[in-house]
């Protein structure tokens, strides 16, 4: 007789029993032939887990501030390609008024040309407004066409004077007046009076409220600062409060400040465009969190930068 012997299955189970509720637990791992068992204090356990759980929780926020901080910077991207793209509709305006004015010229060369065949002298007094003339009545029909040459010379320089008298002035502010965003964020601090973030009730500290001399951008350490006009750079240094701090003079009226900076990429001295990247944004000096503090100084007193952050929008706006 054959006897057919079949391997029983290793049952696993897992149990706890606790002989001193107080301070132990043990975990006991029970197969078919073996059981292995372990008695641990019951703080370590709680201190695995613990630990265990504060490692996931934290591994969670950071990767989820880190999609948040690269959207901030793509978000910063997309700004410094705004403020070229403006930068270049400005050139090409320029370059269409200094357009107009070749062809101004080339309109004055041909009739200049044509006098000389009409009449060599009255070549020599052409101006814009006078009227073509000749004596000689074969040459009518060439009078007129000369003429007629020259409204056009004309219209032209009526639409170069009215372009120019408008653009002028637009070209000479845009350059040197802080025109674009600093920066991307959200504006967590507006100019003027507001309530004090650093004060401490019964302390005999800082007043409840008090006066902002810029505004706050908020937002992920190491966000790029860019200049906001062209200028000269007079400050890299710590001050008090502000921390990290750049100073550009525009102007012999406008300088722009930019505070609590991480890191400067400039020094005293320095010649920068609209759009060059300053620094990048922290939290050094006297802050609740990272951001951008950015005043705008007018003869050296502080005014509201808001009207400032899209000058270049509106004045791009104009010339269409």
């Amino acid at each position: 007789m054959i006897h057919m012997f079949r391997k029983s299955r290793s049952q696993v189970a897992i149990r706890t029993n606790q002989p001193y509720p107080d301070s132990l637990l043990t975990f006991m791992v029970v197969f078919t032939q073996r059981t292995f068992k372990l008695t641990v204090r019951r703080k370590i356990v709680f201190w695995v887990f613990g630990i265990t759980f504060i490692i996931g929780i934290t591994a969670i926020s950071g990767s989820g501030y880190g999609l948040w901080a690269t959207k901030k910077l793509m978000s910063f991207n997309a700004l410094e390609e705004e403020t070229k793209q403006q930068q270049e509709q400005l050139r090409e305006s320029l370059e269409q008024a200094n357009g107009l004015q070749q062809e101004l010229d080339n309109l004055y060369a041909l009739v200049q040309d044509l006098m000389k065949k009409i009449d060599p002298r009255a070549a020599a007094d052409l101006k814009v407004g006078s009227e073509i003339k000749s004596d000689d009545d074969s040459d009518s029909s060439t009078s007129n066409k000369a003429n007629a040459l020259k409204s056009e010379l004309d219209a032209a320089n009526d639409r170069l004077k009215a372009l120019q008298t408008h653009m002028a002035p637009i070209i000479l502010r845009s350059y040197h007046t802080p025109a674009v965003e600093p920066t991307v964020g959200h504006i967590s601090s507006g100019f003027g009076t507001r309530i004090n973030p650093f004060y401490r009730a019964n302390t005999g500290g800082d007043g409840v409220m008090s006066y902002h001399t810029g505004i706050d951008i908020s937002n992920a350490p190491g966000t790029p600062i860019q200049a906001t006009a062209n200028g000269v750079i007079t400050t890299v240094k710590f001050l008090e409060n502000y921390g990290l701090t750049v100073i550009i003079s525009h102007t012999k009226e406008l300088e722009t400040l930019y505070a609590h900076l991480r890191t400067a990429y400039v020094r005293e001295g320095d010649k920068v465009g609209r759009g060059h990247i300053i620094g990048l944004m922290g939290n050094s000096g006297r802050t609740t969190g990272p951001h951008l503090h950015y005043e705008v100084r007018k003869n050296g007193t502080p005014v509201d930068p808001k009207p400032y952050l899209r000058l270049q929008r509106q004045w791009l706006a104009g010339l269409k």
